[in-house]
């Protein structure tokens, strides 16, 4: 995964963020022309489907294949998904509050 791909690369004593960051833009600098082969490729996987998932549900499953990427690490997750760290956290709690009330 993403992490352990900038653990095994780097090659000075303290491992820090500078690494991360660089595997991160790589792995999301897509340019503009290509954002349409990309949304129509996830469009596609939901064609296919009987019953569209409602917004909360697509985004749940987003999130987590984000984190899926990121090992767990929710600041490499929120760079992926474009938003800030507190941004990833207060969903995530807002999830897990509503699960709790279910």
């Amino acid at each position: 995964g993403l992490v352990l791909d900038a653990v095994s690369q780097h090659t000075g004593g303290i491992l820090s963020t500078a690494m991360f960051r660089q595997k991160i833009n790589k792995q999301s600098a897509i340019p503009h022309d290509d954002m349409t082969p990309k949304v129509s490729s996830f469009v596609a996987g939901l064609s296919g489907l009987d019953t569209l998932p409602d917004l909360k549900e697509a985004e749940q499953q987003i999130i987590s294949e984000a984190l899926k990427r990121a090992d767990g690490n929710q600041t490499i997750a929120s760079q992926l998904l474009g938003m800030s760290r507190s941004a990833l956290h207060k969903r995530l709690s807002r999830a897990q509050t509503l699960s709790d009330d279910e």
